[in-house]
C-alpha cells in the first residue's frame, strides 16, 4: 500500500466499522461492500491491470483466511467479509499480515472484556474445561476433570464478549502503518 489516499480511505473505513460493531456488535454490508468496490477501484486507477489483479488477490485471500472459522462457528459472516474488503485495498501479502496482527492483538480486547465485564472466574472455568476435552483426545483421563468442570459451569451466564470486527481494524492499521512482519 504505496498511497496516502487508500491509507486515508482504508483507516476511515476500519474505524467506521469499529465503531458499528462495537455499538451494533454486526459488520453492515452497507458498509463492507461499497469500501471493497473502492478498493479495487482504487488499486486499478493507481496501477492498472496490476492494481486491480492485486485488489482481488487480496479479497480472496482476506474472505479464505476466514472462511473455515465462520463455517466451524468461529466468527460472523460480517468479519470474514470485512477482511476481504480490507484485502481489496492492500492485497495478498498484506491482508495475511493485516489477520496475523489482528491475531496478536485479539487477546489484549478479549482480556479487556472479561475484565470489564468481571467474568474471570467463568472465563477461566470455560477456558480449562475446553482445553481439558481437547486434551482428552490424548489423555482421557482429562476428560472426566472436563465433565466435572462442566457440572460447576452456570450456563445462564453468557460468556464475556468481543467485537472481533475491532481487532481486525487494529490489525489492519498496523500492517499498513507499520512494518510489523514485513
Amino acid at each position: 500500500m504505496q498511497n496516502e489516499v487508500s491509507a486515508g480511505l482504508l483507516t476511515a473505513f476500519v474505524i467506521a466499522v469499529s465503531i458499528f460493531d462495537i455499538r451494533e456488535r454486526r459488520i453492515p454490508n452497507l458498509l463492507v461492500f461499497p469500501a471493497a468496490l473502492i478498493g479495487l477501484t482504487l488499486n486499478s486507477i493507481l496501477h492498472g491491470w496490476v492494481g486491480l489483479g492485486s485488489g482481488l488477490k487480496g479479497l480472496v485471500v482476506g474472505f479464505a483466511l476466514l472462511f473455515i472459522p465462520y463455517l466451524v462457528g468461529g466468527m460472523k459472516a460480517g468479519d470474514v467479509k470485512f477482511l476481504a474488503a480490507i484485502g481489496t485495498f492492500t492485497g495478498a501479502t498484506d491482508v495475511v499480515r493485516a489477520l496475523l496482527a489482528t491475531l496478536l492483538f485479539y487477546p489484549l480486547l478479549a482480556a479487556l472484556a472479561v475484565s470489564r465485564e468481571r467474568k474471570l472466574k467463568l472465563t477461566w472455568l470455560r477456558f480449562r474445561r475446553v482445553l481439558f476435552n481437547f486434551l482428552g483426545f490424548f489423555i482421557p483421563g482429562l476428560r472426566l476433570h472436563a465433565i466435572r468442570l462442566d457440572g460447576q459451569d452456570d450456563k445462564s451466564i453468557p460468556s464475556a464478549t468481543t467485537p472481533f470486527g475491532v481487532a481486525i481494524a487494529a490489525g489492519a492499521l498496523i500492517a499498513i502503518y507499520t512494518n510489523f512482519l514485513r
